[in-house]
């Protein structure tokens, strides 16, 4: 279970950071739309730590035009956490618009019901709450 719990969510972390400290995004147009499983990983959860050392270290962190931070509109992640609390920090540090239902099937470790943490979410407003379970895959998905 070991590579569901942790292995999963950390290459989804490291293909993130990969692509932003990389310069994927200065390269690709805006355009492209895309999107990542499992809430993204540690990714919001380590920001303010990429953040840092793209200021301070500049010389060790990679070759992305602006900081981390300048990127959080460029991809989407799903919104499989399982907890309330990292929903938040997500839609806090991504913002709503920038989270999607997420679901993990056909894996036995998915949301069940699909869904349920946002619908019990008691810090989202319920345009937001559209938009994770509606909206946002619309939209990315040109319906």
């Amino acid at each position: 279970m070991a590579r569901w719990l942790t292995g999963m969510p950390a290459e989804t972390h490291l293909s993130i950071i990969a692509m932003i400290l990389g310069g994927v995004f200065d390269r690709v147009p805006p355009s492209l739309r895309i999107t990542f499983a499992h809430g993204g990983g540690s990714f919001a959860f380590w920001l303010g730590r990429f953040e840092n050392a793209w200021h301070r270290r500049r010389d060790l962190i990679g070759v992305s035009e602006l900081p981390p931070s300048g990127y959080l509109d460029r991809f989407s992640v799903d919104s499989v956490v399982f907890d309330p609390a990292a929903l938040h920090l997500l839609v806090d540090t991504l913002g709503a618009s920038q989270v999607m239902l997420g679901s993990d099937y056909p894996y036995p470790l998915g949301e069940r019901p699909v869904g349920s943490v946002v619908e019990r979410s008691d810090r989202l407003d319920e345009t937001q709450r559209t938009a994770i379970l509606r909206g946002n895959a619309e939209r990315f998905l040109a319906l």
